[in-house]
């Protein structure tokens, strides 16, 4: 099972979640989805594969809007890239001084702050890079997880940061 595809089908628009503190409404939006084409023409260029997880997401939705609080005083969630705005964003955070690895893909970015996570795309298995703009990206950690586990356990915490978690 691919949570992201399965999230991506099933939770559309304003949702109710019912947290420790009280409910909680959050948006999910979703893109049209990716043309096959595009995501082939990003991994011969970039001479690199996107995990197999991330792709069939793109396939069903090109980037999206999950975990967006509706409350006017709230400014979270996240924004996951489509297959452009994966090169677009990581480019311009080279642009901006980070020492990315050419291997490094900025997919998702907070909304919440400057951090993003970015996938490994030389790297098997536990790819995602922990993108924390409050150090430099030689600091950066890898989240020990996969596409798939990383969404599953945002999803059972309600979009906390979990990964940072001491």
């Amino acid at each position: 099972m691919n949570v992201l595809k399965e999230l991506a089908d099933k939770v559309k628009g304003q949702v109710t979640i019912k947290t420790i503190f009280g409910e909680e409404v959050y948006g999910f939006y979703w893109n049209e989805p990716a043309a096959l084409k595009k995501i082939e023409a990003f991994e011969h260029r970039n001479k690199c594969r996107i995990p197999a997880n991330y792709r069939e997401f793109l396939l069903t939705s090109n980037g999206a809007i999950i975990y967006k609080s509706e409350s006017k005083y709230e400014d979270d969630g996240y924004k996951l890239l489509g297959i452009e705005e994966m090169e677009s964003a990581t480019q311009e955070m080279r642009n901006d001084g980070y020492d990315i690895r050419d291997s490094w893909y900025c997919f998702i970015q907070c909304l919440f702050c400057d951090d993003v996570l970015l996938l490994d795309l030389n790297k098997e298995k536990d790819y995602i890079v922990d993108g924390d703009m409050g150090y430099p990206s030689d600091e950066w950690d890898f989240i020990h997880s996969d596409i798939n586990t990383f969404f599953a356990r945002l999803c059972q915490c309600n979009g906390a940061v979990y990964w940072r978690w001491k």
